[in-house]
């Protein structure tokens, strides 16, 4: 009996060992599993930018997901997803079969013209509680389109990125890129070149500009309510859209100024937007926050985006 008794009270010792171990100060509360959030990168191989510097705006991106990882305590598997015209990655179903959290659409042209089952695909993924981010270009094929377009884009589509037409954009946010941004930036078009692309391109790659963060619902920055963070630019600002059945859209981030190739015209206009579509996050940011060298402030700016876009931000 006494035996019984000894192996009892041992056996109830090891489970109190065990459970306060969970609250011990060396693990600071219960032991939990980081959470992981699987995000795709997606590029297409008819964007020329996507095919030619495609692998170094990927290395920026992990980066970024790398040092969220430490600083809001979770766990990022990044893909990089490649479709060509007649298939690929996101028209054969792996946003679903792999259970992304999140979209990554990084910028550059090929959202302009793309395959209807590849729109089809995004569309049904947000729908269905994913999250876009559109960066760049991107942000335009999240919006509605492009509006007041530069003078002979047609024939820019053509000539510069070998396009035959504009293709309908994904329609996620109720906001245009306003196109008047780019009237005069490049001269007559009848003589566009593609180093003429090139040279605004690496001009962008070295602009900076300040964004200006207002008090805003959802708080996606609180951190940066009422303050200015300097990004590299990208797209042409963002201006909303008058779709009366769309989600309101609120404007996360406006222009406090401007810088080469864009002139002084910019100043004050919406660059980073959120808002709902179904049960899914988007989050449109004409500026590259995630590839502004040196400024950890704006790498910020890019990893809460993606985690609230994954609903893994705290207090949102």
């Amino acid at each position: 009996m006494f035996g019984r008794g000894v192996y009892g009270v041992l056996a109830v010792f090891m489970v109190l060992l065990f459970v306060s171990s969970m609250f011990s100060p060396v693990t600071s509360g219960f032991v939990v599993k980081k959470r992981t959030i699987r995000v795709a990168i997606i590029r297409q191989y008819w964007d020329l930018l996507d095919v030619r510097i495609g692998n170094k705006s990927t290395i920026d991106h992990k980066k970024c997901l790398r040092d969220a990882e430490s600083r809001y305590g979770v766990k990022f598997k990044v893909y990089e997803f490649w479709d060509g015209w007649d298939g690929g990655d996101v028209q054969n179903g792996r946003l679903e079969k792999l259970g992304i959290d999140v979209v990554i659409a990084p910028g550059g042209f090929g959202g302009l013209c793309t395959p209807k089952k590849y729109r089809k695909e995004l569309k049904q993924f947000v729908k269905k509680g994913g999250g876009f981010y559109g960066i760049c270009g991107d942000s335009t094929f999240g919006s509605l389109g492009l509006k007041n377009p530069p003078r002979k884009s047609d024939y820019f589509m053509a000539k510069v990125l070998g396009y035959d037409k504009f293709t309908p954009t994904l329609g996620l946010a109720n906001v245009y890129t306003d196109g008047s941004a780019f009237d005069g930036m490049v001269g007559n078009l009848n003589f566009l070149v593609k180093f003429d692309a090139m040279k605004f391109l690496m001009q962008l790659a070295f602009s900076r500009a300040p964004i200006y963060f207002p008090s805003v619902d959802p708080p996606i920055q609180e951190h940066y309510f009422g303050k200015t963070v300097n990004v590299m630019l990208g797209n042409a600002p963002l201006v909303e859209g008058h779709r009366l059945f769309m989600p309101k859209v609120a404007g996360i981030a406006f222009l406090n100024g401007s810088d080469k190739p864009y002139g002084d015209g910019i100043g004050g206009k919406m660059v980073i937007v959120a808002t709902t579509y179904g049960k899914g996050r988007v989050v449109l940011s004409a500026v590259h926050p995630e590839h502004t060298v040196g400024n950890e402030e704006a790498h910020d700016v890019y990893e809460r985006d993606v985690l609230w876009l994954a609903r893994a931000l705290p207090d949102t």
